[in-house]
């Protein structure tokens, strides 16, 4: 019987591992550069953030993609390396500068009741974007790609759904690593 017992703990354990090894966070990897290697090599000078838009039947993306846009903005003016980190306006920049559109292309953010119910079994949050970043000067593609963000649904139910609500946040500071890792010399 207690070897029973203990072999029924192990395959519980065994079976929990699986569920949380397999259900980490998704992010898209984006190259992190040193400020100091950004200095010596910086290229643009002025980040200018664009609108940001949603395709259709993505239901209330105002708060999400301003947050992002924000948490961008405010990333990419703390490390101190750009001149300007401003939204768009009718202004002309001398130095050389960079545009910054954006489309959320799909969102999911799992709300507070449901990650209180059904912890990790509410399933899992995610905001996928199209980035592209463009020099203003010639109009050309710098960089194009999307950006995915999905917080592991364990961990959101373990933190009281803060990861889920820390998502747009947290996908501006992904966006502030895409921007950064452009706007070097190469």
């Amino acid at each position: 019987m207690r070897l029973f017992k203990v072999n029924l703990e192990f395959s519980s354990l065994a079976i929990f591992c699986i569920f949380v090894l397999t259900a980490c966070a998704v992010r898209t990897p984006v190259e992190r550069i040193p400020v100091s290697e950004l200095r010596q090599n910086l290229k643009y000078e002025n980040v200018i953030f664009k609108k940001f838009d949603a395709t259709s039947g993505i239901p209330s993306p105002e708060v999400p993609l301003a947050t992002c846009k924000a948490s961008a903005m405010s990333y990419l003016k703390g490390k101190e390396v750009l001149k300007r980190v401003e939204e768009d306006s009718e202004s002309s920049y001398d130095e050389p500068t960079l545009f910054v559109e954006a489309t959320l292309t799909n969102l999911r953010i799992v709300s507070g009741a449901a990650r209180t119910w059904g912890g990790a079994f509410a399933g899992r949050s995610h905001m996928f974007m199209d980035v592209k970043l463009t020099d203003a000067s010639t109009g050309s593609a710098i960089a194009q790609k999307e950006l995915k963000g999905a917080p592991n649904a364990y961990g959101s139910a373990w933190s009281g759904g803060d990861s889920d609500r820390n998502l747009p946040y947290n996908m501006g500071i992904l966006l502030g690593d895409f921007i950064l890792a452009n706007v070097s010399r190469k």
